[in-house]
């Protein structure tokens, strides 16, 4: 039903009708779905990352699944891994290996190599990069990085 507007114009022939389309009805019903397909769990672990061409740089997983993670670090680390990002328009799949750590028990860490390729880059802060990231393929520690996983999972 047409509502007239509540001001000092009101003798004006504006009318304003409610939205109540089927489309408004959808956008109600609209669910965001996460598709990844494994978990992702918060961490801070140190990690080097090397480049295709061999060049290394620290930087720190902020997040990992079973399918991938995600390094943060600055630009250096991004001109490092990615040297050819500031031309790039769109995002081109990077590979890089990255050596990481994962906690084995109460008093040990176990390593993890992994080949892997890249899926994103954001700038996040002022000085503050994230590389998203997925394995391809692991060199050491695939069982290691599984079994820290599955306690996350358990006790998530």
């Amino acid at each position: 039903m047409p509502v007239k507007p509540d001001t000092a114009e009101s003798d004006s022939d504006c009318l304003f009708e409610p939205l109540d389309t089927h489309y408004s009805h959808l956008a109600e019903a609209t669910v965001l779905v996460d598709l990844r397909k494994h978990p992702r769990f918060d961490t801070r672990f140190p990690a080097e990352a090397i480049s295709e061409n061999g060049r290394k740089a620290l930087a720190t997983i902020t997040n990992i699944s079973r399918s991938g993670l995600r390094l943060e670090g600055n630009r250096r680390m991004l001109d490092t891994l990615v040297p050819n990002n500031r031309h790039q328009t769109r995002h081109t799949p990077t590979r890089l290996q990255v050596k990481f750590t994962v906690p084995g028990g109460t008093d040990h860490h176990l390593p993890v190599r992994a080949q892997c390729q890249s899926v994103y880059i954001r700038h996040e802060k002022k000085d503050t990069w994230q590389i998203g990231i997925t394995f391809t393929g692991f060199d050491q520690g695939s069982k290691a990085l599984t079994g820290y996983l599955l306690l996350r999972e358990s006790t998530s």
